[in-house]
């Protein structure tokens, strides 16, 4: 097996290679788009300054409670300097909408979105777990952008703790924290820190799996915490991304080789009672108001329908008019139905499309841009200039790095493993997600992952092969 997962490494690094010439060549365009200022140049200068301090951090030069510090202190100015881009303004899209559900479950309405496009009262097509988290905090500290950079730091704080573990559980600890400061520093993830958005929540959950899967280990039983942990881990990812479900089988699936089928079985094993004990209130409270079983979300024919008729780019669409009023099971039924017919009337155009969205999504980074794009007031245009060099520019350093650095993985002691997470996040995104409606957002999950992997290809040989916890 060790054979096979090192024939699939230079594959990957080609898959990356060509992604960072796709996010090379596209500057052009995007750059007509956004433009680029020279503050913009020094945003991205010192960016990149900052990112080469995870040479020494990998080398095992910083490490500490020095730099535990410095970590947690970029990692929260640069989220708090984030805020001041959407102080003051209102904002539209997802953010808006987990908002209002939120404000409707304080109100003691229940999780219900009223979609004035559609006139239709959404109750079960945006996951509960993270408007019932905001609203839980709403209530105490109230609804805003002071509440919601509040909880995204918190929840980076803990991913970065996660990132470092799980680089020192693939054999370097140095690796683990040169990533974790990658993962602080992260452009997209700092801007996206003021806006209700679920990506963190979501990141925090597939590092939580991946960490429980790696303790998994030939010939030791999965203990029953590791099993309760994983079981809680999937039912909220299923809760906060339903296009996520299947990659903890997935990562187990791949990770099968390494771990052994007795330790998988047995977390499993223990897991599913976890899992199904958290998931059966959702399950319940659906065929209560929909008089139907809902095991996620309606979203998913939804989703298939954006990602797949004439109009699809990848992002988000409006609904034609003839689903005006239409219930949602109904309207999600239908719309995947559309989506099939279209595929299969066009199957060349189905082609194209996903190659489409997998290139654009995996090489430029706007999505912030985007979103800034959507506050009323807009900010000005100098605040765009300023912010795409550093947005693309760090997304064009991390695939050209992983493109590069890749091969270096199997110095650490268990390299192996995470060419087989990397592997499974593949598997997601080319069969579970592409088809669907799938942006910049959507691939964020993958990031950490990169960030271990050029911070492996930094790791001395030394520091490299350091035993995890």
């Amino acid at each position: 097996m060790t054979g096979r997962v090192q024939g699939a490494t230079p594959r990957i690094r080609i898959a990356f290679a060509l992604f960072a010439l796709n996010a090379f060549v596209t500057l052009p365009w995007a750059l007509a788009n956004w433009g680029a200022s020279p503050a913009g140049i020094l945003i991205l200068g010192g960016w990149l300054a900052l990112a080469a301090l995870m040479v020494p951090i990998a080398r095992g030069q910083l490490a500490g409670q020095f730099f535990w510090a410095g970590l947690a202190a970029i990692l929260i100015l640069s989220r708090l300097a984030a805020h001041g881009l959407v102080d003051g303004a209102a904002t539209t899209g997802d953010p808006e909408i987990y908002e209002k559900i939120a404000r409707s479950l304080i109100a003691g309405e229940g999780l219900v979105f009223h979609d004035p496009l559609t006139g239709v009262d959404f109750r079960a097509m945006y996951p509960p777990l993270y408007p019932l988290l905001i609203a839980g905090l709403g209530s105490a500290f109230g609804l805003g952008a002071g509440t919601y950079l509040g909880l995204n730091i918190a929840i980076d704080l803990g991913s970065a703790v996660l990132v470092a573990a799980i680089g020192a559980r693939l054999g370097s600890a140095p690796a683990g924290r040169a990533a974790a400061w990658l993962f602080a520093i992260w452009p997209a993830f700092i801007m996206s820190t003021p806006f209700a958005q679920k990506e963190s929540l979501v990141l925090l959950e597939v590092l939580g799996l991946v960490l429980v899967l790696l303790r998994m280990e030939k010939g030791r039983l999965a203990a029953w915490w590791e099993g309760a942990a994983f079981g809680a881990l999937w039912a909220s990812l299923m809760l906060t991304q339903p296009g996520l479900a299947v990659l903890p089988a997935l990562l187990g699936l791949f990770l099968l080789p390494a771990a052994g089928w007795r330790a998988l079985f047995r977390l499993g094993l223990v897991a599913a009672p976890f899992a199904l004990l958290l998931m059966l209130p959702w399950w319940v409270r659906n065929y209560q108001l929909l008089g139907s079983f809902v095991p996620l979300t309606t979203t998913s024919g939804i989703g298939l329908w954006i990602g797949n008729n004439p109009d699809a780019t990848g992002g988000w669409v409006p609904m034609p008019a003839s689903y005006q009023g239409m219930p949602e099971v109904e309207m999600s039924r239908r719309a995947g139905r559309e989506a099939v017919q279209w595929i299969g009337a066009h199957p060349l155009d189905f082609i194209k499309l996903t190659l489409f969205k997998l290139f654009k999504a995996m090489g430029i980074e706007q999505f912030n841009l985007a979103r800034l794009n959507l506050l009323r007031p807009v900010p000005a245009d100098a605040v765009f200039a300023a912010y795409f060099p550093v947005l693309q520019g760090s997304l064009l350093a991390v695939l050209a790095g992983t493109a590069l650095l890749l091969q270096r993985v199997w110095a650490l002691a268990r390299g192996q493993r995470l060419i087989l997470v990397l592997l499974a996040c593949a598997v997601q995104i080319l069969v579970f997600s592409l088809p669907f409606e799938f942006g910049e957002r959507h691939r964020y999950f993958l990031m950490p992952f990169l960030f271990l992997a050029v911070a492996a290809g930094f790791a001395s040989r030394e520091n490299a092969k350091e035993a995890g916890p």
